[in-house]
């Protein structure tokens, strides 16, 4: 935001994470304006596209394109063109999807997409990864009162210097990245890890359905790296992560309006399906139980 706006974004808000975004603007200085649909149901572009015509002084536009808290996957293709036929920036949150689902930045047009080390890839925590396209490298040239630490153009710097970052930056984990990225390379690369997401999370998917559970967000739109779990009628997720947690599996409770109607299951990093099987064979005890 402090590079690339000056006075006013939308942020697309799923759920707390979207929320999150505009709380960070905000906490800036920009001006927000929200899309926000009813919690379970994506972005639509027909909706984007309205709140962009209504504010034509809007800058910028922020998308969450994986959001855990209801388990939801926005339709980043459409929305990000939806914004870039009107000529805004477009700033995507990709920090439990990048890894996990094929994102063509460049393709797309994304002008700053972040993640993390620590969801799809599989890292410990404590490295970000990003893109930054020519577009914002140039607005960040002349913006003012943007600090330092995060500051576009003292990165571009220490890049061209070949210095890596101008900080002292967390090897352990690039390290750990480095040695993610060549075993998904040795297995098949990329098509190999996301369809490996893809089974994993069919996998847990028809396991909850024999349960005779369900997922919260709207059907087609399920996220590909976490479910988010409609708790059985009359008991609260947080009795289902519990038990579990008894029986030597950590799930992951519902989170923000959710927490008490859902559960979360994540299918994120190094995962056996085997443990799946597990995992499932002890929710199914777990709900006889209730």
């Amino acid at each position: 935001m402090r590079n690339c706006v000056r006075k006013k974004m939308l942020c697309c808000i799923n759920g707390s994470f979207g929320e999150r975004f505009a709380e960070v603007a905000e906490a800036n200085g920009v001006t927000v304006v929200k899309l926000a649909p009813p919690l379970g149901e994506p972005i639509s572009a027909d909706g984007l596209h309205d709140m962009l015509s209504k504010n034509p002084d809007i800058e910028a536009v922020a998308l969450t394109h994986n959001e855990t808290s209801v388990g939801l996957i926005n339709p980043l293709r459409e929305l990000v063109a939806t914004v870039k036929k009107q000529d805004k920036l477009v700033f995507v949150d990709a920090v439990s999807s990048m890894g996990g689902t094929e994102i063509q930045v460049d393709d797309l047009g994304i002008d700053v997409c972040f993640s993390s080390s620590q969801k799809c890839f599989g890292v410990p925590p404590g490295l970000g990864i990003g893109s930054v396209s020519e577009q914002a490298m140039n607005l960040s040239a002349i913006a003012v009162n943007k600090g330092w630490y995060f500051d576009f153009k003292v990165w571009e710097e220490d890049q061209k210097k070949g210095r890596g970052t101008p900080v002292t930056p967390a090897i352990p984990q690039i390290a750990g990245l480095n040695t993610a990225l060549k075993m998904i390379k040795k297995n098949g690369g990329k098509k190999w890890y996301f369809d490996l997401y893809k089974e994993r999370n069919e996998r847990i998917r028809s396991g909850i359905e024999r349960h005779g559970l369900s997922t919260f967000p709207r059907k087609g739109s399920e996220s590909p790296t976490v479910n988010c779990i409609n708790a059985p009628e009359g008991v609260e997720g947080g009795i289902i992560y519990e038990k579990m947690r008894e029986k030597g599996f950590e799930l992951a409770e519902g989170y923000g309006p959710l927490k008490k109607r859902t559960f979360r299951i994540g299918n994120m990093g190094y995962i056996e399906m085997r443990n799946i099987d597990l995992m499932l064979i002890a929710l199914g005890d777990v709900i006889s139980s209730l």
